[in-house]
């Protein structure tokens, strides 16, 4: 199978939520790199900014929703795609050169692959964000990525694990751990550029503690905390 054939159409999908101040250089990395065949689609949870009208300029195909929660928004988009390759890009996410390309260069030279991620840079100088993009790095190595590291898969594949998570929140780690079910992720090693806000908002030592609560919670009680850990995530709003 050649990596450009039909087979290896990519639908990029990108959940948002009034993201205009981040989404146009998100969009302008993303199609850039798309080939025909290709879909970007934004699955908007009722922005009320110039999220959508940014999406239309870019020419990617809409999905609105009247539900939030990221995880909730990519399965929507899901519906609305039949490409066999998925890539998740958040909304505050750049995409290096070359990404799409790596990314069906890899799966074509990994048949067995069911998926990974390209890896993460913080938009930040921050020397404890550069020790965080290190212990990503490795645990992405070892087959467990997040969101922030541009998660792709073989949609046929994830189905034989139930697809993709449609749930609020930690659809990232839920989609780790389905993929290690499947087989090897692949760690492509061609870092997004993402924001780094949260961090700052935040800061670096309570953001590191929050999630790392938040993953617990999710991995001791499972589905049945997501809207709990969705309203501590991201306030009861």
């Amino acid at each position: 199978m050649n990596p450009l054939d039909g087979e290896m159409r990519i639908a990029v999908i990108i959940p948002t939520l009034n993201e205009e101040a981040a989404l146009g250089k998100t969009l302008e990395s993303v199609v850039l790199q798309t080939e025909g065949g290709d879909r970007v689609i934004v699955a908007d949870g009722g922005s009320v900014d110039h999220t959508l009208d940014l999406a239309n300029r870019h020419g990617a195909t809409v999905v609105p929703l009247s539900c939030r929660g990221r995880g909730t928004q990519i399965a929507a988009a899901l519906r609305d795609s039949h490409a066999r390759v998925i890539l998740i890009v958040h909304a505050d996410m750049i995409l290096p050169a070359g990404a799409l390309s790596a990314i069906r260069q890899g799966l074509f030279e990994r048949p067995d692959c069911p998926g990974g991620c390209l890896g993460h840079r913080f938009d930040s100088s921050n020397r404890l964000l550069r020790i965080t993009e290190w212990w990503d790095e490795r645990r992405a190595r070892r087959g467990t990525s997040y969101g922030d590291q541009a998660q792709f898969f073989r949609r046929e594949v994830l189905d034989r694990q139930g697809g993709f998570p449609d749930q609020p929140i930690m659809e990232d780690i839920e989609l780790s751990s389905r993929l290690r079910r499947l087989g090897t992720p692949v760690y492509l090693d061609r870092p997004a550029l993402v924001s780094a806000r949260r961090y700052v908002r935040l800061g670096w030592f309570r953001t590191i503690l929050a999630n790392f609560a938040l993953r617990l919670i999710y991995q001791l009680c499972g589905l049945r905390a997501c809207e709990s850990i969705y309203r501590r995530y991201y306030g009861r709003s």
